[in-house]
């Protein structure tokens, strides 16, 4: 409907730059959706080097020309028109972030971690600007991820990513406690989150408790019935239980899913 209203206004003035704009953004969004006709994107990518051909200086056009660009996996033209962007209205939180994005895709971590801070320092409440700087630090294995997790979890506690992101972080650290109090919390959320449930039995597993890695298992494979490695490591369990015949029966059913 909004398309509707928009095209009206390009047709009455094919300078109205804003229409022109929105169309764009709506077209971007509507890309997103499932099933969603796979020329949106080019129709609005069409809209938006309309817009700076008429004025180079519409630092929004810019913006989102470079996050298209990225979808394209064409890193050049992103760099160039975010920067752009943002050499024409530097307080853009988002534009800040995507650029992040490119420089974390080519591997430059320190331009990465600088762009999504300054998201962070134009918008302090900016979540995704957290998480991505919590990830960076997680497969660094710094502490560092700990400290962003837990900004971005006061500003949505209830984030299933990160609550399972810090989960995994505390169990790659081999420090079971947290990591099992975090699944907990993470549970309070979503008690069927099934890679929480099969990362627990990892974890009594570890601990040499099998019957309760049974149990973890078992509740992993109730949120998703083709989780074929819950199977098999439940079969592991029954094995080192020395109920052989259940463990058997488990090997089987992971190789049915999984041949």
């Amino acid at each position: 409907s909004a398309l509707y209203d928009l095209k009206h206004c390009v047709a009455l003035d094919s300078l109205n730059l804003d229409a022109h704009y929105l169309i764009a953004y709506i077209y971007f969004e509507l890309s997103k959706k499932p099933n969603a006709n796979s020329d949106f994107p080019n129709r609005a990518m069409t809209h938006l080097l309309t817009i700076i051909s008429v004025d180079d200086d519409y630092f929004r056009a810019h913006s989102l020309l470079g996050e298209l660009y990225i979808i394209f996996s064409n890193n050049k033209e992103a760099m160039y028109h975010l920067n752009k962007s943002l050499s024409l209205e530097y307080n853009q939180a988002k534009t800040h972030m995507l650029l992040g994005y490119c420089f974390k895709l080519l591997n430059k971590e320190v331009d990465a971690v600088n762009c999504f801070r300054n998201a962070i320092n134009v918008d302090p409440d900016y979540k995704e600007a957290y998480v991505q700087l919590g990830q960076i630090y997680h497969l660094k294995k710094d502490t560092l991820a700990l400290v962003y997790y837990n900004n971005a979890l006061k500003i949505d506690e209830k984030d299933e990513i990160v609550l399972y992101n810090k989960a995994v972080f505390y169990q790659s650290l081999f420090q079971w406690d947290n990591a099992l109090q975090a699944y907990s919390e993470l549970h309070k959320i979503n008690p069927f989150h099934s890679n929480s449930h099969y990362n627990l039995g990892f974890i009594h597993m570890e601990l040499n408790l099998y019957d309760i890695a049974v149990n973890n298992f078992s509740d992993a494979i109730y949120g998703n019935s083709n989780f074929f490695e819950a199977y098999y490591s439940r079969g592991i369990c029954f094995e080192n239980l020395g109920n052989i015949a259940q463990a058997e029966s488990h090997f089987r059913r992971a190789i049915d899913i999984t041949p």
